[in-house]
């Protein structure tokens, strides 16, 4: 029996699995990862609020540098995680306060970047009003 299987092949036999709705194995197997694991948990002794407050803070970080909106916001993010801007922590440390660059992480990613944007917008002094 001669195989089928390419040496150099990099895509797992589940690759061309496809559902009726014709999404791939791969991807549901992203969408049912859930967004949480005890990897994402805060450090033993840190609050779930205080890693909250400390990724809101990384977002409002990145927003003072450059006021841009999403998606532009998210490339300064990843800029500041891979230098270390904020605070000197890099993507790890990030991860362990809730910050996630992954794609399954980015609508949460999202939505705490609009609400920061949101704040932030609230507190410059309105000059239109002057």
């Amino acid at each position: 029996m001669v195989s089928t299987e390419r040496p150099g092949n990099a895509l797992p036999r589940w690759h061309n699995d496809q559902r009726s709705s014709g999404e791939t194995a791969a991807w549901r197997a992203v969408a049912a990862t859930p967004l949480t694991s005890p990897k994402d948990a805060p450090p033993s002794g840190q609050d779930v609020a205080d890693a909250d407050a400390e990724a809101a803070a990384f977002v409002r970080f990145c927003y003072r540098r450059r006021a841009v909106a999403w998606p532009d916001l998210y490339d300064e993010m990843c800029a500041v995680a891979a230098r270390g801007d904020y605070r000197g922590m890099s993507y790890e440390q990030l991860e362990s306060v809730g910050i996630r660059f992954a794609l399954a992480a980015l609508p949460r990613l999202a939505e705490m970047a609009a609400r920061v944007i949101a704040e932030e917008r609230g507190r410059l002094p309105d000059t239109a009003a002057a």
